[in-house]
Protein backbone atom coordinates (compact mmCIF):
# COMPACT_ATOMS: atom_id res chain seq x y z
CA UNK A 1 0.00 0.00 0.00
CA UNK A 2 2.68 1.87 0.78
CA UNK A 3 3.45 2.40 -3.35
CA UNK A 4 0.13 3.06 -4.32
CA UNK A 5 -0.30 5.49 -1.92
CA UNK A 6 2.58 7.56 -2.41
CA UNK A 7 2.26 7.30 -5.94
CA UNK A 8 -1.42 8.74 -5.94
CA UNK A 9 -0.21 11.56 -3.90
CA UNK A 10 2.45 12.22 -6.62
CA UNK A 11 0.01 12.40 -9.25
CA UNK A 12 -2.31 14.57 -7.41
CA UNK A 13 0.26 17.15 -6.40
CA UNK A 14 2.15 20.06 -7.93
CA UNK A 15 4.45 19.95 -9.96
CA UNK A 16 3.39 16.61 -11.52
CA UNK A 17 -0.70 17.64 -11.29
CA UNK A 18 -1.21 20.98 -12.92
CA UNK A 19 -4.25 21.79 -11.01
CA UNK A 20 -2.45 21.59 -7.78
CA UNK A 21 -0.17 24.27 -6.64
CA UNK A 22 1.39 22.53 -3.28
CA UNK A 23 4.38 19.86 -3.33
CA UNK A 24 4.56 16.84 -0.70
CA UNK A 25 6.77 15.15 1.27
CA UNK A 26 6.24 11.63 2.61
CA UNK A 27 6.61 11.22 5.96
CA UNK A 28 5.93 7.89 7.96
CA UNK A 29 6.37 7.11 11.56
CA UNK A 30 7.87 3.48 13.12
CA UNK A 31 7.98 2.68 16.57
CA UNK A 32 10.81 1.11 17.41
CA UNK A 33 9.32 -2.23 17.58
CA UNK A 34 8.90 -2.00 14.08
CA UNK A 35 12.10 -0.69 12.68
CA UNK A 36 12.79 -4.17 10.80
CA UNK A 37 9.98 -3.22 8.40
CA UNK A 38 11.37 0.33 7.36
CA UNK A 39 13.94 -0.89 4.14
CA UNK A 40 10.58 -0.47 1.83
CA UNK A 41 9.93 2.99 3.14
CA UNK A 42 13.27 3.96 2.55
CA UNK A 43 13.42 2.94 -0.87
CA UNK A 44 10.00 4.28 -1.74
CA UNK A 45 11.63 7.58 -0.66
CA UNK A 46 9.39 8.16 2.80
CA UNK A 47 11.49 10.22 5.47
CA UNK A 48 11.63 7.57 8.62
CA UNK A 49 10.52 8.86 12.03
CA UNK A 50 11.38 6.67 14.50
CA UNK A 51 9.23 7.19 17.86
CA UNK A 52 8.47 6.22 20.96
CA UNK A 53 4.31 6.56 22.14
CA UNK A 54 4.42 10.23 23.40
CA UNK A 55 3.06 9.27 26.26
CA UNK A 56 3.87 6.32 28.67
CA UNK A 57 0.67 4.88 29.74
CA UNK A 58 1.63 3.80 33.26
CA UNK A 59 1.76 7.36 33.97
CA UNK A 60 -2.35 7.81 33.11
CA UNK A 61 -3.94 8.49 36.39
CA UNK A 62 -6.85 6.51 36.16
CA UNK A 63 -7.37 2.96 36.09
CA UNK A 64 -9.27 1.95 33.27
CA UNK A 65 -7.61 3.45 30.48
CA UNK A 66 -4.37 2.65 32.24
CA UNK A 67 -4.84 -1.08 32.09
CA UNK A 68 -6.83 -0.78 28.39
CA UNK A 69 -5.32 1.05 26.66
CA UNK A 70 -2.13 -0.81 25.96
CA UNK A 71 -4.25 -3.74 24.79
CA UNK A 72 -7.62 -2.37 22.70
CA UNK A 73 -8.33 -1.56 19.29
CA UNK A 74 -6.41 -2.09 16.41
CA UNK A 75 -2.50 -1.14 17.96
CA UNK A 76 -3.21 -0.32 21.67
CA UNK A 77 -1.67 2.90 22.48
CA UNK A 78 1.23 2.82 20.02
CA UNK A 79 -1.92 4.36 17.83
CA UNK A 80 -1.12 7.40 19.70
CA UNK A 81 1.79 7.86 17.05
CA UNK A 82 -0.68 9.36 14.99
CA UNK A 83 -0.43 12.67 17.55
CA UNK A 84 3.00 13.57 15.53
CA UNK A 85 1.70 14.82 13.18
CA UNK A 86 1.26 17.93 15.43
CA UNK A 87 4.68 18.40 16.00
CA UNK A 88 5.49 18.78 12.12
CA UNK A 89 5.44 22.34 12.57
CA UNK A 90 7.70 23.22 9.00
CA UNK A 91 5.07 22.55 7.52
CA UNK A 92 1.63 24.71 7.18
CA UNK A 93 -0.33 21.38 6.97
CA UNK A 94 -0.40 18.06 7.42
CA UNK A 95 -2.48 15.28 6.19
CA UNK A 96 -2.19 12.16 8.41
CA UNK A 97 -3.09 8.85 5.76
CA UNK A 98 -3.80 5.39 6.72
CA UNK A 99 -1.56 3.25 3.83
CA UNK A 100 -4.71 1.78 2.93
CA UNK A 101 -5.94 4.98 2.07
CA UNK A 102 -5.66 6.79 -2.38
CA UNK A 103 -5.89 10.38 -2.81
CA UNK A 104 -7.95 10.57 -6.24
CA UNK A 105 -7.57 14.26 -6.46
CA UNK A 106 -5.72 17.02 -5.24
CA UNK A 107 -6.93 18.92 -2.05
CA UNK A 108 -5.98 22.38 -2.50
CA UNK A 109 -9.66 23.01 -1.41
CA UNK A 110 -8.60 21.85 2.19
CA UNK A 111 -5.19 23.55 2.07
CA UNK A 112 -6.45 26.79 0.31
CA UNK A 113 -9.66 27.03 3.42
CA UNK A 114 -6.69 26.15 6.18
CA UNK A 115 -3.98 28.67 4.66
CA UNK A 116 -6.10 31.43 2.56
CA UNK A 117 -9.37 31.06 3.72
CA UNK A 118 -11.11 30.37 0.34
CA UNK A 119 -14.18 28.02 1.76
CA UNK A 120 -16.48 28.22 -0.61
CA UNK A 121 -17.80 25.41 -2.03
CA UNK A 122 -15.95 22.44 0.45
CA UNK A 123 -18.56 20.02 0.69
CA UNK A 124 -18.62 20.03 4.55
CA UNK A 125 -20.94 17.21 6.27
CA UNK A 126 -24.66 19.01 6.67
CA UNK A 127 -23.81 21.75 4.84
CA UNK A 128 -22.17 23.64 8.14
CA UNK A 129 -20.77 26.61 8.38
CA UNK A 130 -17.20 26.72 8.40
CA UNK A 131 -15.40 28.86 11.40
CA UNK A 132 -12.68 31.53 10.17
CA UNK A 133 -9.91 29.54 11.42
CA UNK A 134 -9.86 25.76 10.04
CA UNK A 135 -7.71 24.10 12.90
CA UNK A 136 -8.59 20.50 11.54
CA UNK A 137 -10.28 18.81 8.78
CA UNK A 138 -11.63 14.90 9.48
CA UNK A 139 -14.31 12.61 8.75
CA UNK A 140 -16.45 10.44 10.92
CA UNK A 141 -17.03 6.91 11.44
CA UNK A 142 -20.69 6.78 11.47
CA UNK A 143 -20.68 2.54 11.05
CA UNK A 144 -18.87 2.28 14.54
CA UNK A 145 -22.03 3.74 16.35
CA UNK A 146 -25.59 2.72 17.18
CA UNK A 147 -27.95 5.21 15.07
CA UNK A 148 -28.45 8.39 16.76
CA UNK A 149 -25.07 8.60 18.81
CA UNK A 150 -24.65 11.72 19.49
CA UNK A 151 -20.90 12.17 19.29
CA UNK A 152 -19.72 9.83 17.15
CA UNK A 153 -15.88 8.95 16.74
CA UNK A 154 -13.60 10.57 14.66
CA UNK A 155 -12.36 8.32 11.60
CA UNK A 156 -8.81 7.92 12.58
CA UNK A 157 -6.90 7.46 8.95
CA UNK A 158 -7.50 10.51 7.70
CA UNK A 159 -6.68 13.60 9.61
CA UNK A 160 -5.74 17.14 8.20
CA UNK A 161 -4.31 19.72 10.65
CA UNK A 162 -2.42 22.76 11.18
CA UNK A 163 0.65 21.76 13.33
CA UNK A 164 0.62 23.17 17.01
CA UNK A 165 2.91 21.80 19.61
CA UNK A 166 0.58 23.47 22.08
CA UNK A 167 -2.00 21.48 20.71
CA UNK A 168 0.15 18.17 21.11
CA UNK A 169 1.11 18.30 24.60
CA UNK A 170 -2.18 19.20 25.01
CA UNK A 171 -3.41 15.76 23.76
CA UNK A 172 -0.48 14.11 25.65
CA UNK A 173 -1.92 16.19 28.82
CA UNK A 174 -5.19 15.22 28.20
CA UNK A 175 -4.54 11.47 28.12
CA UNK A 176 -2.68 10.78 30.92
CA UNK A 177 -5.17 12.99 33.06
CA UNK A 178 -7.32 9.63 31.92
CA UNK A 179 -10.76 11.56 31.74
CA UNK A 180 -12.04 8.09 30.14
CA UNK A 181 -15.36 6.83 32.17
CA UNK A 182 -16.34 3.71 31.00
CA UNK A 183 -18.62 2.30 28.68
CA UNK A 184 -19.10 6.19 27.42
CA UNK A 185 -16.04 7.39 27.00
CA UNK A 186 -13.98 10.44 27.21
CA UNK A 187 -15.85 13.12 29.48
CA UNK A 188 -18.44 10.54 29.75
CA UNK A 189 -19.51 11.44 26.22
CA UNK A 190 -17.32 10.61 23.71
CA UNK A 191 -16.90 7.05 22.99
CA UNK A 192 -19.17 3.43 23.12
CA UNK A 193 -17.34 2.21 19.82
CA UNK A 194 -14.51 0.45 18.93
CA UNK A 195 -11.17 2.40 18.84
CA UNK A 196 -12.34 5.06 21.59
CA UNK A 197 -9.70 5.01 23.89
CA UNK A 198 -7.41 5.61 21.42
CA UNK A 199 -7.57 8.43 18.70
CA UNK A 200 -11.07 7.44 17.18
CA UNK A 201 -12.44 8.45 20.59
CA UNK A 202 -9.43 11.28 21.37
CA UNK A 203 -10.10 13.41 18.28
CA UNK A 204 -13.98 13.86 19.01
CA UNK A 205 -13.51 14.95 22.70
CA UNK A 206 -10.78 17.22 21.44
CA UNK A 207 -12.39 19.06 18.45
CA UNK A 208 -15.92 18.53 19.71
CA UNK A 209 -15.40 18.98 23.85
CA UNK A 210 -12.16 20.74 24.29
CA UNK A 211 -12.36 22.71 21.12
CA UNK A 212 -15.84 23.38 19.43
CA UNK A 213 -15.66 25.15 16.24
CA UNK A 214 -11.96 24.81 15.38
CA UNK A 215 -12.15 22.13 12.99
CA UNK A 216 -15.03 20.69 10.04
CA UNK A 217 -16.42 17.70 9.50
CA UNK A 218 -16.11 17.19 5.67
CA UNK A 219 -18.19 15.13 3.68
CA UNK A 220 -17.36 11.02 4.12
CA UNK A 221 -18.84 10.89 0.75
CA UNK A 222 -15.93 12.92 -1.07
CA UNK A 223 -13.16 12.70 1.31
CA UNK A 224 -11.57 9.48 3.13
CA UNK A 225 -14.32 7.64 1.43
CA UNK A 226 -15.24 4.07 2.69
CA UNK A 227 -18.47 3.06 0.50
CA UNK A 228 -20.22 3.00 3.84
CA UNK A 229 -24.28 1.39 4.52
CA UNK A 230 -25.56 4.81 5.59
CA UNK A 231 -28.39 3.09 7.65
CA UNK A 232 -28.08 0.79 10.46
CA UNK A 233 -30.00 -1.66 12.79
CA UNK A 234 -30.77 -0.32 16.55
CA UNK A 235 -30.53 -3.11 19.29
CA UNK A 236 -32.05 -1.90 22.23
CA UNK A 237 -34.84 0.03 23.24
CA UNK A 238 -38.64 1.10 21.71
CA UNK A 239 -37.35 0.72 18.00
CA UNK A 240 -35.42 -2.34 18.64
CA UNK A 241 -35.38 -4.23 15.40
CA UNK A 242 -35.86 -1.04 13.18
CA UNK A 243 -33.08 0.35 10.57
CA UNK A 244 -32.34 3.99 11.04
CA UNK A 245 -29.36 6.38 9.88
CA UNK A 246 -26.29 6.04 11.68
CA UNK A 247 -26.44 9.64 11.90
CA UNK A 248 -29.53 9.65 13.72
CA UNK A 249 -31.24 11.85 10.74
CA UNK A 250 -34.46 11.24 9.14
CA UNK A 251 -32.59 11.06 5.93
CA UNK A 252 -28.83 10.05 5.25
CA UNK A 253 -26.84 10.49 2.04
CA UNK A 254 -25.52 6.52 0.38
CA UNK A 255 -22.05 7.45 -0.28
CA UNK A 256 -22.51 4.06 -2.02
CA UNK A 257 -24.04 5.95 -4.74
CA UNK A 258 -21.28 8.58 -5.45
CA UNK A 259 -19.81 8.79 -8.66
CA UNK A 260 -16.12 8.23 -8.39
CA UNK A 261 -15.31 11.91 -10.15
CA UNK A 262 -16.58 13.45 -6.93
CA UNK A 263 -14.44 11.79 -4.76
CA UNK A 264 -11.48 13.01 -3.74
CA UNK A 265 -10.14 10.37 -1.81
CA UNK A 266 -10.80 6.79 -0.59
CA UNK A 267 -10.28 4.77 2.32
CA UNK A 268 -10.14 0.61 1.41
CA UNK A 269 -12.40 -0.59 4.81
CA UNK A 270 -15.65 -1.69 3.69
CA UNK A 271 -14.37 -2.57 0.19
CA UNK A 272 -11.55 -4.49 1.36
CA UNK A 273 -7.61 -4.02 0.84
CA UNK A 274 -6.90 -3.89 -2.93
CA UNK A 275 -4.11 -6.64 -2.31
CA UNK A 276 -6.23 -9.06 -0.70
CA UNK A 277 -7.66 -9.70 -4.33
CA UNK A 278 -11.17 -10.27 -3.06
CA UNK A 279 -13.00 -10.92 -5.79
CA UNK A 280 -15.96 -11.29 -4.21
CA UNK A 281 -15.81 -7.37 -3.28
CA UNK A 282 -15.61 -6.39 -6.91
CA UNK A 283 -17.90 -8.47 -8.31
CA UNK A 284 -20.93 -7.05 -10.53
CA UNK A 285 -22.65 -9.41 -7.70
CA UNK A 286 -21.42 -8.21 -4.61
CA UNK A 287 -23.39 -5.82 -2.11
CA UNK A 288 -20.46 -3.70 -2.23
CA UNK A 289 -21.76 -2.31 -5.43
CA UNK A 290 -20.10 -0.19 -8.43
CA UNK A 291 -18.10 2.19 -6.19
CA UNK A 292 -16.02 -0.63 -4.75
CA UNK A 293 -15.24 -1.69 -7.82
CA UNK A 294 -14.36 1.68 -9.35
CA UNK A 295 -12.06 2.11 -6.21
CA UNK A 296 -10.21 -0.95 -7.04
CA UNK A 297 -9.67 -0.01 -10.54
CA UNK A 298 -8.16 3.15 -9.74
CA UNK A 299 -5.96 1.61 -7.24
CA UNK A 300 -4.45 -0.92 -9.56
CA UNK A 301 -4.47 1.58 -12.45
CA UNK A 302 -2.10 3.76 -10.22
CA UNK A 303 -0.19 0.63 -9.63
CA UNK A 304 -0.04 0.32 -12.85
CA UNK A 305 1.27 3.74 -13.93
CA UNK A 306 3.67 3.12 -10.67
CA UNK A 307 5.58 0.57 -12.32
CA UNK A 308 5.44 1.69 -16.05
CA UNK A 309 6.70 4.99 -14.71
CA UNK A 310 10.19 3.26 -13.42
CA UNK A 311 10.38 0.71 -16.49
CA UNK A 312 9.18 -2.30 -14.15
CA UNK A 313 5.71 -2.74 -16.05
CA UNK A 314 5.35 -6.87 -16.87
CA UNK A 315 4.20 -7.07 -20.63
CA UNK A 316 3.26 -10.06 -19.63
CA UNK A 317 1.38 -9.49 -16.38
CA UNK A 318 -1.62 -10.79 -17.90
CA UNK A 319 -0.48 -13.81 -19.72
CA UNK A 320 -2.83 -17.71 -18.46
CA UNK A 321 -4.07 -14.82 -15.67
CA UNK A 322 -8.05 -14.95 -15.88
CA UNK A 323 -9.06 -13.06 -12.56
CA UNK A 324 -11.11 -9.93 -12.78
CA UNK A 325 -8.59 -8.60 -15.02
CA UNK A 326 -10.27 -5.41 -16.16
CA UNK A 327 -9.90 -4.83 -12.29
CA UNK A 328 -6.79 -6.09 -11.29
CA UNK A 329 -4.84 -5.65 -14.65
CA UNK A 330 -3.07 -9.25 -13.86
CA UNK A 331 -2.06 -8.19 -10.56
CA UNK A 332 -4.30 -10.52 -8.74
CA UNK A 333 -3.81 -14.33 -10.03
CA UNK A 334 -6.67 -15.76 -7.83
CA UNK A 335 -8.25 -14.81 -4.56
CA UNK A 336 -5.65 -14.26 -1.78
CA UNK A 337 -2.78 -11.87 -0.35
CA UNK A 338 -0.47 -15.08 -1.42
CA UNK A 339 -1.83 -14.28 -5.45
CA UNK A 340 -0.86 -10.63 -5.49
CA UNK A 341 1.94 -9.68 -7.50
CA UNK A 342 4.02 -7.57 -5.13
CA UNK A 343 6.29 -4.35 -6.46
CA UNK A 344 9.06 -4.73 -6.90
CA UNK A 345 11.78 -2.22 -5.11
Amino acid sequence: GAAVLKHSIHLSSYPHNKDSKYAYKMIVFVHPDAVSCVEPFAKLGYDIQVKEVPINASEIKTDFLRKNVVTSGCCGDKEFLKLYSYTMVDYPVVVHLDLDSLILQPLDDLYDAMLDGKKEGLPVMYNKELPENVEAFFTRDYNMINPGHKYPGVQGGFLVIKPSMKYFEEYKKTILEGNFQYPHGWDGKFGGYYGDLQVQGLFSYFFDGLHPGSAVELNRCNYNSMNDNPIGEIYSGKDKGSFKCHDGKEECEDCRKTDIANVKSAHFTVCQKPWICSGGTVDERSDAGTLCRNFHKKWFSIRKHFDESREQLDPHLMENVNFYNDIFLGYCAQAGEEHYKPVVL
